[in-house]
C-alpha cells in the first residue's frame, strides 16, 4: 500500500517548521489500537496508537547511515533532533493527515549525543564540498580525525582556528643574516606568521584544503643562542631554525582565501570531551 506521504513538525500555533518526504507502508488497526509505518530516506518510524483515551502513544525511529553520503546523512539526523526534542507531528498523505501526536523530549544525554553526530556528519559534508571528493560516511573515525575535520570545516567557515596538531614551525637556514632573524633571534616572544598547506586524512582519504596562514603573537626560538653563534661565525647554512609560540600555546589557523583584513579572535573547536587549544 506504498503512498507518498511526508512528516510535518508543528508549533505551538499549529504551524509547520519542518517537513521531510516520506513513503506510508503500513496502516492498520489491531485489538488495542492503530499502527502506522513509514519509510524515510534512512530511516524508519513506526507508531502505535492506543485506542484508550490518555494513554499515550509509542513512536520508534530507527534510521542507518550505512551507504548514505553526508548529504543524504545530514537530513537523517536533523530529523533525529527533531524527534529527539519532542514537540508536535503529523504524518499527512494526499493532503490529509493520518496521524500524528505530542513527543516528548528525550534526555539532555540523548539530545547532546544527536547534535555532536549531526555536526560531525555536518562537517564531513562541508569539506567534501570544499574539496570536490565525495565518498560514504565512515563508520568509523578516529579521534584525530574528527579534530582535524571540526578545524577544516571551521576554516572553510572563514574563521580563526587554534590548531592543536601545530606546536612549533621549522625552516632551514641558508646562512644569510638579516635584523629580521636577529630579531626572533635575540630579542624574545615576536610575532610570526607564514604560509603552509594544510591537509587531513578522513577515513584514508587525503583532503587538501590549499594554502592556509598561520601566525602566532608571541612566538619564541628553539636554541637561540646556538644558532647566533653559528650566525656569528658563518656557519649557519643548513642549521634548523624552529619556532614556537609562548606559554605553552599553539599557532593559529586562517585558511588563505579567507583572510580579513584585521587580524581575528579564535572560535571554539566545541568538541565534546576535548578540551579546547589555547
Amino acid at each position: 500500500m506504498d503512498r507518498d506521504a511526508e512528516v510535518v513538525f508543528l508549533d505551538s500555533d499549529q504551524q509547520a517548521t519542518a517537513s521531510y518526504p516520506a513513503t506510508l507502508s503500513h496502516l492498520g488497526r489491531g485489538s488495542i489500537g492503530r499502527s502506522v509505518d513509514v519509510e524515510l530516506p534512512g530511516g524508519r518510524m513506526q507508531l502505535m496508537i492506543p485506542d484508550t483515551a490518555g494513554e499515550p502513544a509509542s513512536l520508534r525511529y530507527a534510521y542507518d547511515l550505512h551507504r548514505l553520503e553526508p548529504a543524504a546523512a545530514v537530513r537523517v539526523l536533523k530529523m533525529h533532533q527533531r524527534f529527539a526534542a519532542g514537540g508536535r507531528f503529523q504524518v499527512r498523505a494526499d493532503g490529509h493527515n493520518i496521524t500524528g501526536g505530542d513527543l516528548p523530549p528525550q534526555p539532555a544525554a540523548v539530545l547532546d549525543l544527536a547534535k555532536q553526530l549531526h555536526l560531525y556528519v555536518e562537517d564531513l559534508e562541508m569539506v567534501q564540498r570544499h574539496c570536490e571528493q565525495y565518498f560514504l560516511v565512515p563508520s568509523n573515525l578516529a579521534a584525530s580525525e574528527r579534530i582535524a575535520l571540526r578545524a577544516a570545516r571551521l576554516l572553510i567557515d572563514g574563521h580563526c582556528v587554534i590548531s592543536p596538531f601545530v606546536l612549533s614551525v621549522h625552516c632551514t637556514l641558508d646562512g644569510h643574516d638579516s635584523p629580521t632573524l636577529r630579531t626572533l633571534l635575540e630579542s624574545g616572544p615576536q610575532p610570526v606568521h607564514g604560509v603552509c598547506r594544510f591537509a587531513l586524512t578522513v577515513a584514508g582519504r587525503h583532503l587538501e584544503l590549499g594554502p592556509v596562514v598561520f601566525f602566532h603573537p608571541r612566538a619564541v626560538t628553539e636554541d637561540g643562542p646556538r644558532l647566533t653563534a653559528a650566525l656569528d661565525a658563518g656557519q649557519a647554512a643548513g642549521m634548523r631554525l624552529a619556532l614556537r609560540p609562548a606559554d605553552g600555546e599553539h599557532f593559529r589557523l586562517l585558511l588563505q582565501s579567507r583572510v580579513p583584513a584585521t587580524e581575528p579572535s579564535p572560535v571554539p573547536l566545541d568538541l565534546a570531551g576535548f578540551p579546547e587549544p589555547r
